[in-house]
């Protein structure tokens, strides 16, 4: 059993609401399986926060965001991963059990990644890639992003990290590789505005380009992370009583699908893919147009030439 990861889990597995309240934080309201607090990292007077019970993970319904215990702790404290996990390891709050789950036994196959590090800068290479290939820009995308590092079968990789709600992250590096570390889960941008229409993108590099393309964040947005979370989609949209989304899905049969699955449930929804129906996808028609304003601009201006009077 790797040692490292099998301490990773052990302190995923401190109780939140036990280290919440040896913070002498308390919920506003307790249920069966879950309570709501005050997000206790900023000014929050509606109990935005719910603490999952049976998952141990917490989300912020106000920032879009949750995870972890770590996660949690990174916020709270202002901290990297590798610190969180440092001030965890030295609490004295028990553990959920003194063997893992057979879930996490399970995950520790060889070919199962295991995180080693997190953090909120890219390598060069990552950024490279991004910018030059994806026609991403950093600067608005960069609170999104993550460099997750990771080990699998005895080797160590570096990787662009997408957070889920769930605690998960996306996967992608420079060249060909997609995957994810568990658990697999959508991603929900809060937004600037509490408009009540959503967004819906199929992968998070869709998403990065229509925030590069638009400027700033203006709605809230659903990046499912695969067509096979669509179901997960539609139950967080009706548990937010939304009723209109702009689907941005991919312009195969696994997006028509996934676009009819929405329509199924009742939504109102404008297929945005007609926008680039030449394309892949919404970065693959991003990218060529990106391509096409720089050639443009490479071109050398005409040169006019002056007449001379007699």
């Amino acid at each position: 059993m790797n040692n490292e990861y099998y301490n990773l889990q052990n302190i995923k597995n401190i109780p939140i609401a036990d280290y919440l309240h040896g913070c002498g934080i308390q919920p506003v309201r307790k249920y069966g399986s879950y309570a709501l607090y005050n997000a206790p990292y900023r000014e929050d007077h509606n109990a935005s926060m719910k603490v999952d019970f049976a998952r141990n993970l917490w989300y912020d319904f106000g920032l879009g965001k949750g995870g972890s215990i770590i996660d949690l702790v990174m916020l709270l404290q202002g901290c990297d991963a590798h610190k969180a996990m440092s001030l965890l390891a030295g609490t004295n709050l028990s553990f959920h059990s003194a063997t893992p789950p057979k879930e996490e036994v399970a995950a520790l196959s060889p070919s199962t990644r295991h995180i080693l590090g997190i953090s909120e800068e890219l390598p060069p290479h990552l950024q490279r890639y991004l910018q030059e290939e994806r026609k991403i820009d950093l600067l608005l995308t960069k609170p999104y992003l993550r460099s997750v590092c990771y080990e699998v079968g005895g080797r160590t990789y570096t990787a662009i990290g997408f957070s889920n709600r769930a605690g998960g992250y996306e996967l992608r590096d420079d060249k060909t590789f997609k995957g994810t570390i568990a658990p697999k889960d959508i991603s929900v941008i809060a937004g600037e505005t509490n408009n009540a229409s959503h967004c819906i993108f199929e992968g998070f590099m869709d998403f990065l380009s229509y925030l590069t393309m638009k400027g700033k964040e203006l709605v809230p947005c659903l990046v499912l992370n695969s067509v096979s979370n669509i179901h997960r989609a539609v139950a967080y949209l009706r548990e937010h009583h939304i009723a209109y989304v702009r689907a941005f899905l991919d312009n195969d049969e696994a997006g028509r699908q996934a676009l009819l699955v929405f329509q199924s449930a009742g939504m109102n929804v404008e297929d945005m893919s007609r926008h680039y129906g030449e394309y892949k996808d919404l970065n693959e028609y991003h990218v060529s147009r990106q391509k096409a304003m720089e050639q443009k601009q490479k071109k050398p201006q005409s040169v006019v030439k002056r007449g001379f009077r007699r």
